[in-house]
């Protein structure tokens, strides 16, 4: 299952693979967390990680839990407050992908958002189709708020997955502030 970091984003025994670098573009318009992420225009690395990874489903379900705070300041987001994205599994033909949603409206009782990353295990699914998805089927969400990340729960889950260094790396091309 693949799964990018930040926006720009089975059965028993599949692995998740976490592509550091999800991004595509250097556009402007796309998520920080993948503008971060991204190093070069060649294919990102991909870590591997167990989708039954304990600390990624605490994560994950702290998100939906918490979906209500995003929902709240999405609907009226301050001044200091950019980079809304929500990150939606996606499954076909037993490929799964977690990927960022950008451009983040909540429409009804859903998120209707463009797919910010490329797919890598989905066909037919590419960067900028527009999708939905319901609050308690999201897999993270994010915001920028006065230059700090707030939400990003898989992001902080798989950066202590990272060396110190890849860490590092990460955290001084973000446009944003990790808090604790």
């Amino acid at each position: 299952m693949n799964s990018p970091i930040f926006p720009r984003a089975a059965a028993p025994a599949l692995l998740l693979a976490v592509v550091l670098a999800g991004c595509t573009k250097d556009d402007d318009n796309y998520h920080p967390i993948g503008r971060a992420a991204t190093r070069s225009e060649t294919e990102p690395p991909v870590y591997q990680i167990q989708d039954d990874d304990k600390q990624m489903m605490r994560a994950s379900r702290r998100a939906r839990t918490s979906v209500g705070k995003f929902i709240t300041a999405l609907r009226q987001p301050t001044s200091d407050q950019r980079d809304f994205a929500v990150k939606k599994k996606f499954v076909k033909d037993g490929a799964v992908e977690h990927l960022w949603l950008s451009d983040v409206k909540f429409t009804g009782n859903r998120f209707v958002g463009v797919v910010d990353n490329t797919p890598r295990e989905i066909s037919g699914l590419w960067a900028g189709t527009r999708v939905s998805v319901n609050p308690d089927e999201i897999s993270d969400w994010s915001y920028v708020d006065k230059g700090v990340l707030v939400g990003g729960y898989t992001v902080r889950a798989l950066l202590t997955e990272l060396s110190p260094a890849e860490r590092d790396k990460f955290l001084r091309r973000a446009d944003f502030r990790l808090n604790p």
